[in-house]
């Protein structure tokens, strides 16, 4: 009895200890310069093969001046480590929404330069942590009400 006692409880540590392990995660269907760039920071060559556990410890990611004319809604998911995203620079004239979703670490967003006419409702809700917000040099005509009201650290 004993010993099966003890065989189920070194099953139960090793089903523990490989469902604690990071999952891959596949990128490759994010926006090119996205994706290059997180390949960058992790200093990796597949975007197939990406450690869920290396993408939230990715702190910056610098997307300025690459030429981006678009994001897409899940670019920037499971970066929740993410503390610096800059995107100025760019072709971006609208945001997708949900876009900076669970970026609640990111405390600088550089969108300056770029030729925004409008921001989507929300867009900064779930970004509590930011402090540095750079909005400069857009086409911005409209804002949504209170499309700033989650930013109490700015």
């Amino acid at each position: 009895m004993r010993t099966l006692l003890n065989c189920l409880l070194l099953a139960a540590a090793a089903l523990s200890a490989v469902a604690s392990q990071a999952q891959t995660v596949d990128i490759c269907d994010r926006t090119a310069e996205v994706r290059e760039a997180i390949l960058e920071a992790l200093e990796a060559d597949d975007c197939s093969a990406v450690d869920s556990e290396a993408l939230a410890g990715v702190e910056t990611l610098d997307l300025a001046s690459k030429g981006l004319k678009a994001l897409q809604r899940g670019d920037f998911a499971g970066l929740t480590g993410l503390q610096y995203l800059w995107l100025r620079g760019n072709q971006l004239t609208t945001l997708p929404d949900g876009v900076f979703d669970d970026l609640g670490s990111l405390g600088e967003l550089s969108l300056s330069s770029n030729q925004l006419t409008t921001l989507p409702d929300g867009v900064f809700d779930d970004l509590g942590s930011l402090r540095q917000l750079y909005l400069t040099s857009n086409q911005l005509t409209t804002l949504p009400d209170g499309v700033f009201d989650d930013l109490g650290s700015l």
